[in-house]
C-alpha cells in the first residue's frame, strides 16, 4: 500500500478508541461520552465489523454486548483523497469515519485529524499572505490567477474556491509565498479583479492603519 500525502492513510487519527464485540452498551456509551463522539468503530482482532451509533445503543440494555448489534457499514478506503474524504465524512454525518483496507481496520478520520493534517502537512499554515478574490464564475481561471501572481514575483502555494453568498460569483482564497503583497494586489487591480480582503500582510496593514488614523484626525479638525 503506497503512502500518498493527501490520502486517508496519512490523515487518520489513531487516538480515537475502537470497541470490541464483548464490550457492553454501557461501556461504549461511557467511551463515547469521554471522547465526545456519537460513533465508534467495532473491531474484532483486526477485522472491522462496522460503526456503532449512539442512537442505536440508547435502544438496548446497558449489558448488551456489541456482538449482538448490527453495526453499520460506514467506512472509507486508505487511498481515498482528502477532497473525497471530506465529502464522504460530511455525507455520512458521523463524528468518526473508519479507514478500512480489505476488511482490516487501520484507524479513523475525525475533525481534529483533518485540521491537524491541514496545519502540519499543507501550506495552509505556512508563512505568507492570504488574498481573497471575488470573480464571476464564468471568468474563473486558476491558471491565469497563478500567472498573474508569478508576474508579481511570488507564487501561489495554496488555493481554494467557494461560492460567494447571495451571488453567482466565486470566492478564490489564495495563499502566496510573500507577506509583501502590494505588487500582487496592484497586478490584480490592473487586470480588473475584485479583491475582497487580504490577511497576514503586515506592511500593507500598517500602511492602511496609518491612512485610517490620518483620515480620522482630519475629520476631528
Amino acid at each position: 500500500m503506497q503512502n500518498y500525502t493527501m490520502y486517508a492513510q496519512r490523515i487518520m487519527n489513531s487516538d480515537v478508541p475502537f470497541i470490541r464485540p464483548d464490550d457492553s452498551a454501557g461501556k461504549v456509551l461511557s467511551l463515547m461520552d469521554e471522547y465526545k463522539v456519537r460513533h465508534l468503530p467495532l473491531v474484532n482482532g483486526e477485522d472491522f465489523r462496522g460503526l456503532v451509533y449512539e442512537e442505536d445503543l440508547m435502544e438496548v440494555d446497558e449489558q448488551t454486548p456489541m456482538a449482538t448489534l448490527d453495526a453499520r457499514q460506514v467506512a472509507t478506503a486508505p487511498n481515498c483523497h482528502l477532497y473525497d474524504l471530506v465529502a464522504q465524512w460530511v455525507a455520512a454525518e458521523v463524528d468518526v469515519l473508519p479507514v478500512v483496507d480489505e476488511g482490516n481496520y487501520l484507524g479513523c478520520i475525525d475533525a481534529s485529524s483533518i485540521l491537524r493534517f491541514l496545519a502540519q502537512e499543507t501550506h495552509w499554515a505556512a508563512k505568507g499572505a492570504v488574498l481573497v478574490l471575488e470573480i464571476p464564475e464564468r471568468d474563473l481561471s486558476i491558471s491565469e490567477i497563478a500567472r498573474l501572481v508569478e508576474g508579481a514575483d511570488t507564487k501561489v502555494v495554496a488555493c481554494t474556491t467557494a461560492h460567494a453568498p447571495d451571488s453567482s460569483n466565486v470566492e478564490v482564497t489564495l495563499k502566496v509565498q510573500t507577506e509583501e503583497v502590494e505588487p500582487v494586489i496592484a497586478t490584480f487591480q490592473r487586470f480588473g479583479y475584485t479583491i475582497q480582503s487580504f490577511l497576514h500582510a503586515p506592511k500593507l496593514e500598517e500602511e492602511m492603519r496609518e491612512r485610517y488614523d490620518a483620515f480620522m484626525r482630519y475629520l476631528k479638525q
